[in-house]
């Protein structure tokens, strides 16, 4: 039981760093971002060739990632975002023009620094005994770094005036731009943090696999699942949602076998759906005008 309860705290931190992002960029600005994938493989890339080419010191991996993230989110805003919303259809559109977003930004990567696989240097040494097994101080680090994500967007969407304008724009972007605020440049700041969160959820996520130019697709897939069954929109809802699906899918692994994860992920997401359209804790539906 400790095993599976030490496996579902590591997968649920992975899940959580990259669905939080998705989460962000939802709830305050009613984007569904397809290009959330590149954010994370951006991040990975701009981690890697910081500390493995410039020869910085591992932990300056998380402060590259989060600003190639960033850097991403900029340019995915000003090039493709800025220029459709507030539109008619721009639910719809953004999904379309994300979604091509992120393909040509991993077919830059593949053909500007190639397809091959390169082990990501952000790595922390050394394990902690739990009872009968042990857990490693790079997963409480994860975890750690997943629950301060999640605390601090809850204290700037709250607590700051940045989060004041972000939630101005969310609930009326007509009121608030007739009231004096900059809409573009509040939705600006959201993609670049959405994107600097991506990019460190892009850090974490390769150390326990690798880097390529397509890392980020599966962290989509499932950051999807967690916001679906979180609440879409819901930060709180995302991140308990990434540990409830962790655990289902760390003792689905372990009884039925490693094959039925991601089977079992999509029949929770199904059932969620339909017992519950809003997800387990109901973010409210954001309309535009």
């Amino acid at each position: 039981m400790t095993e599976i309860l030490v496996t579902a705290l590591a997968l649920g931190s992975l899940y959580a760093s990259s669905a939080v992002a998705l989460a962000l960029i939802w709830g305050t600005i009613g984007m569904l971002n397809l290009a959330h994938g590149a954010f994370i493989t951006a991040g990975a890339y701009a981690s890697l060739m910081v500390v493995r080419d410039l020869g910085f010191p591992w932990w300056t991996g998380l402060l590259a990632g989060a600003a190639g993230g960033a850097a991403v989110g900029a340019i995915v805003h000003f090039l493709l975002v800025a220029r459709i919303f507030g539109r008619p259809n721009f639910e719809i559109n953004i999904i379309i023009v994300t979604m091509a977003a992120s393909t040509i930004i991993v077919d830059f990567i593949n053909n500007v620094i190639g397809p091959a696989t390169a082990r990501q240097p952000f790595s922390i040494e050394g394990r902690i005994a739990i009872g009968d097994t042990s857990i490693g101080w790079q997963t409480l680090t994860m975890a750690v770094i997943c629950l301060g994500m999640a605390v601090g967007l809850t204290l700037l969407l709250k607590h700051t005036s940045l989060g004041r304008g972000i939630n101005a724009v969310a609930q009326e972007p007509t009121a608030a731009r007739l009231n004096g605020l900059s809409v573009g440049n509040v939705v600006l700041r959201v993609m670049m943090i959405s994107g600097a969160v991506a990019g460190v959820s892009g850090v974490l996520i390769t150390h326990s696999t690798a880097v390529y130019p397509t890392v980020g697709q599966d962290p989509l897939l499932k950051s999807l699942i967690v916001c679906v069954i979180g609440g879409l929109g819901s930060i709180p809802g995302a991140i308990s949602a990434a540990f409830l699906l962790a655990l289902l899918e760390t003792v689905a692994q372990f009884e039925l076998g490693t094959k039925w994860g991601n089977p079992v992920l999509l029949i929770a997401v199904v059932a969620v759906l339909v017992l519950r359209p809003n997800g387990l804790f109901g973010a409210r539906e954001i309309t535009r005008n």
